[in-house]
């Protein structure tokens, strides 16, 4: 019996809701794109939610091949349920994304708005290959002395305290010495370059340091390696606590047309920028950008903006107690506060961390963006390369630095060990440089490392 009532149960409430009225799909108006679905030819489907420009115009950007055939992306869309799509080629069909793809939307009352999607593949991947590796004593360096390298047109150069060698970026092979004719550092406080750099286009810039307040800096440059420098500039340390300049100088741009150049200053958070125009500065009084961190530079303070422009963002290192950290810090160039700074020195994550991240330089391929660090002791050195495109785009999705992390290869310091002739590097002084090739598909990568060497990469996007 009590069975009995159970079916009798069952089917009378089966008898209820087949009497109700099914739900009805209620219509939403309009005829905005709220996302869309690009699907690579290898299979790699993302998702987006757009908003799109005043003109409609949907800008994305994707990981992928620099091999992606552009001709073979699939696309759908998500639009009000009653809209309508459209497209001279069919929604899900192949699109050819080497040009801007447009469609159009029509709502349930009939209006259209028409839309174009531009799609940018970042290639993911880079390759990595070693041009050459020569010790100190293979390069003629001498104790101490060597802590900076440029590049040239097809040239490697070398610093020295007493003079600037260069060589052919090929195989090393030693091509010549470079003018130092009319050059007054001899007759200033501090009579010595401590650094040398190359702008976007080859040039040469250098300039005596100074090491305490009043002392002058004369910054002389040159039109490539076999060209007489010229003066650019002459400047005071002003006396902030501890103040030194010249230990890092950078330059973005091109000298001879449009350049900015940035000295940072040690111990302080203080940095010196010149505009230059047609090879003159356009003032000998430099910006004064004083930025706000949580620690102080110490002697390495070294900055490198991301590009052209008084206001470009920038990144610089890291210090603790005036010792240089593994670590990323990437700052605001209009605010000078930091737009993301990574924690440093993670331990027992790939083995240990040597230290000493003040060398480094970035690269922005286009669109892939690495930074190329040294990290270093005073008796070891490594290379190794950290993608921030993700960072710079939404800091709040890195959970941490190993993520950035690109190449940082176990024990490395055993790879390239310091030139026995040499002894230890007791400052932990190197530096990075990095050209990239007109086109943004490869760069020159130079790394060198003061009683060391140098070793020279070729990196192409893949």
């Amino acid at each position: 019996m009590r069975n009995l009532y159970k079916i009798v149960g069952i089917l009378t409430l089966l008898a209820l809701f087949s009497c109700e009225t099914a739900d009805e799909l209620i219509p939403t108006t309009g005829n905005e794109v709220t996302g869309i679905r690009i699907m690579l030819p290898n299979g790699t489907n993302t998702d987006f939610a757009v908003i799109p420009d005043e003109n409609n115009i949907i800008n994305l950007d994707i990981d992928g091949s620099i091999k992606t055939d552009l001709a073979k992306i699939r696309m759908s869309v998500s639009i009000p349920n009653n809209a309508t799509v459209e497209s001279a080629i069919p929604l899900g069909e192949y699109m050819d994304f080497s040009k801007p793809v447009s469609f159009d939307v029509i709502g349930a009352d009939g209006a259209k708005k028409t839309y174009t999607v531009k799609l940018k593949v970042i290639p993911s991947a880079i390759g990595i290959k070693e041009l050459w590796k020569k010790t100190g004593s293979e390069m003629g360096f001498t104790t101490h002395n060597n802590g900076a390298v440029g590049i040239s047109g097809n040239y490697i150069i070398v610093h020295s305290r007493t003079g600037f060698s260069y060589f052919n970026l090929a195989d090393g092979g030693k091509a010549g010495d470079m003018s130092w004719e009319g050059i007054d550092w001899q007759d200033l406080g501090f009579k010595l370059p401590l650094h040398m750099t190359t702008d976007d286009a080859g040039n040469i810039a250098s300039c005596n340091a100074a090491v305490a307040g009043g002392q002058e800096v004369h910054m002389f440059w040159w039109k490539g390696v076999t060209a007489k420098p010229e003066l650019l500039f002459k400047y005071t340390l002003e006396s902030l606590p501890k103040a030194q300049i010249g230990r890092k100088i950078y330059v973005r741009g091109d000298l001879t047309k449009h350049a900015f150049v940035y000295l940072a200053v040690s111990n302080n958070n203080v940095i010196l920028q010149w505009e230059v125009k047609d090879g003159k500065v356009v003032s000998e009084t430099p910006k004064k950008i004083e930025f706000n961190i949580d620690y102080t530079m110490g002697v390495q303070a070294k900055v490198v903006p991301i590009g052209m422009g008084e206001n470009s963002n920038y990144f610089i290192n890291r210090f603790v107690n005036n010792q240089p950290q593994v670590a990323i810090t990437y700052m605001d160039g209009k605010t000078n506060k930091p737009i993301y700074e990574s924690e440093h020195h993670i331990q027992n994550v790939f083995h240990q961390w040597l230290g000493g991240g003040h060398a480094f330089d970035y690269a922005d391929m286009n669109g892939a963006r690495y930074i190329f660090l040294l990290e270093q002791n005073t008796h070891s050195w490594m290379r190794e390369i950290f993608t921030v495109r993700a960072m710079m785009k939404d800091p709040s999705k890195i959970k941490d630095i190993t993520s950035l992390i690109h190449t940082r290869v176990w024990n490395d310091w055993l790879y390239f060990p310091l030139d026995p002739a040499f002894g230890e590097n007791g400052n932990a002084t190197g530096e990075v440089k990095v050209c990239v090739a007109p086109d943004g598909y490869s760069a020159t990568v130079a790394f060198l490392c003061t009683n060391s060497g140098i070793i020279v990469w070729n990196v192409s996007l893949e």
